[in-house]
């Protein structure tokens, strides 16, 4: 196994969409947004007034319902280069159903710990662990 996920295009694709849903929360929040066009870029771009923000998604499936599982949130540490801007970047994470999401700022994602830990798809990749704590739970449907 190697030490990062190698693309997946069925992955990618299944949770696509969810790049829409958090798009739609903030348009009911009066950014606007849209996705990146940078395929290799955070995955969506957002704005308001002159202040621009990027924002990364993904959907942590062996999260169900409200509470999430665990002590730790973990990004790939490779999305560390997104924090590293000058333009502030938020990292999201949506449950299964896709009807919360935890929200952690770069700031936080450049502050975090860095672990090496095994997965399904690798052996020994490094990950941003967050405290559960530290993020924010948001509802997507208001």
């Amino acid at each position: 196994m190697s030490s990062s996920k190698p693309f997946d295009r069925s992955h990618y694709d299944a949770d696509d969409s969810a790049k829409h849903l958090v798009i739609d929360w903030l348009h009911r929040r009066n950014y606007d947004a849209w996705v990146n066009d940078d395929q290799y870029g955070v995955d969506v771009i957002a704005q308001r007034g002159t202040q621009q923000y990027h924002i990364e998604v993904e959907v942590k499936h062996a999260w169900s319902g409200l509470a999430f599982p665990f002590p730790t949130l973990h990004y790939s540490a490779r999305k560390i280069k997104f924090a590293r801007g000058d333009v502030p970047t938020y990292f999201t994470t949506l449950n299964d159903e896709r009807t919360h999401m935890l929200v952690v700022s770069g700031r936080q994602i450049l502050d975090a710990q860095i672990i090496t830990k095994d997965t399904i798809y690798t052996d020994g990749e490094q990950f941003v662990s967050i405290p559960i704590a530290f993020a924010r739970l948001r509802a997507l449907d208001n």
